[in-house]
């Protein structure tokens, strides 16, 4: 569970939200950590009471959605944004590297190589996740503890404490994390069912589920708090840096410009990976559901991976400001959603179109 909510994007919403926080960063963290951790943990729980079955899940929306929701979440988990994010950040560390490279340049590359490789990916996503993972927690562990002892504590900027907290829960939304939940969470399911005590006990599910989920969110919690801290630190200096640029910049701040290539080297990795389990999620979906299998293999990786260059060249901020709007306005409802079937599973609330109206209504109105 944790590496599942681990992936690019969270290497970089909580140094922002610890930017921003104007020296709030304890409120900042519990902002993030509510939307980033506790939301998307919910989100499996939701599909371990329907058996991971995601069709019954979002069909208490009404049939129609079982189709049309997959549609929207893989489009901005895919090719028009987390897909495309991908290619920014590892942009972005790859800078370190060789600062003249154009983003366009790279992200065709990317895109070639992500082409080839997702046809491979039952081979090489293990392999990947099995390597970057200790490598990427030893690297921030290393940038954590130069931070921590070179840098003092963020001056507390008065009457931006409420401020601080709500860019947290904002920001928290851009990490998807819980419309990766309720894709993900089949794989997670299938696991939790071959623990040998719940294979001999059914009923022991769920209380595995949560023995696990605190192991999972504590460490995810303890990896964002340090993050909000450091780009609370390091703040007066992140002011001109692009936000996929902070965590290299800081990588080369703390630990100098000959250990930053390597915290470079496997964030682009750790970005690969994930754009390989997403455009392989996305392709399949335009396959089989919407050309009805028409479509060959080749050439639905192709319109996936075509869109995602287009788009990856709006650059990071450029493709935020497109899809932050949307998470926005569709997020609380999602968390409404999940909610309300996890009532209706524990305690037989039948109640769900009301309660995400009304929080759709009440997003319009405070947005207005």
């Amino acid at each position: 569970m944790f590496s599942m909510f681990f992936g690019s994007g969270n290497l970089v919403f909580p140094l922002l939200v610890g930017q921003m926080s104007e020296g709030h960063y304890l409120l900042a963290s519990i902002g993030i950590l509510l939307t980033g951790v506790v939301v998307p943990f919910l989100g499996i729980l939701g599909l371990l009471l329907f058996n991971g079955d995601s069709n019954a899940f979002f069909a208490r929306m009404g049939r129609p959605a079982t189709f049309w929701f997959p549609l929207f979440a893989l489009s901005l988990m895919g090719p028009f944004g987390v897909l495309a994010r991908c290619i920014t950040v590892a942009h972005g560390a790859f800078r370190l590297l060789t600062p003249d490279l154009p983003l366009w340049i790279f992200s065709l590359i990317a895109c070639v190589a992500i082409f080839f490789l997702t046809i491979r990916k039952n081979r090489i996503v293990p392999l990947l996740g099995s390597l970057l993972t200790p490598l990427l927690l030893a690297s921030l562990a290393a940038i954590a503890i130069v931070s921590l002892t070179s840098h003092s504590l963020p001056t507390i900027v008065d009457g931006q404490s409420w401020a601080s907290f709500k860019h947290g829960i904002f920001q928290g939304y851009q990490t998807m994390d819980l419309l990766a939940a309720f894709f993900f969470s089949v794989f997670v399911i299938k696991h939790l069912n071959q623990h040998p005590s719940v294979t001999a006990n059914p009923a022991s599910a769920l209380p595995v589920f949560l023995r696990s989920s605190l192991i999972g969110a504590g460490l995810l919690s303890s990896i964002y708090f340090l993050l909000v801290l450091m780009g609370a630190m390091y703040a007066p200096e992140l002011g001109q840096v692009p936000p996929q640029e902070m965590l290299g910049f800081i990588a080369e701040r703390a630990l100098g410009k000959w250990a930053a290539p390597m915290v470079c080297i496997a964030v682009i990795l750790a970005c690969l990976t994930t754009a390989l389990v997403l455009t392989s999620l996305f392709s399949d979906f335009l396959k089989k559901e919407i050309s009805k299998n028409r479509l060959p293999t080749t050439v639905s990786l192709a319109i996936t991976l075509g869109i995602a260059f287009f788009i990856s060249t709006l650059q990071f901020s450029g493709i935020m400001a497109f899809i932050a709007p949307i998470l926005e306005f569709t997020y609380p409802a999602l968390i409404v959603l999940t909610v309300a079937n996890i009532f209706y599973k524990l305690w037989g609330l039948k109640i769900v179109r009301m309660p995400i109206a009304v929080a759709v209504l009440v997003k319009m109105l405070s947005a207005i």
